[in-house]
């Protein structure tokens, strides 16, 4: 028997569930001219519950080492290295909310 009715297509992007809940550990911008910088140390481990506020890790530019803070409160996933320097805004972790 043959159908004359089609499927619909699904159109577009089909996102994971927990997209809304990851929220990206970025290289900040810590000052104008500053274009990279290299993680001195991670205050957290991988997995780790965090909160926000929590300082993750520690930075260190040409003009200056700072702590960064945690941009949510959820599971650490860490992709980035200590010693390694990366580009401000690079992806170095996300962390993942209930």
């Amino acid at each position: 028997m043959h159908s004359s009715a089609r499927r619909p297509q699904l159109r577009g992007r089909i996102l994971n569930v927990s997209d809304d809940r990851r929220t990206p550990i970025r290289i900040p911008q810590a000052g104008v001219a500053v274009t990279e910088g290299t993680i001195v140390e991670w205050l957290a481990a991988e997995g780790d519950q965090v909160t926000v506020g929590q300082v993750l890790y520690r930075l260190e530019t040409d003009k200056v080492e700072m702590d960064v803070d945690c941009p949510a409160s959820g599971v650490i996933h860490i992709v980035g290295r200590t010693g390694q320097s990366y580009l401000v805004g690079d992806e170095i972790g996300h962390i993942d909310s209930p």
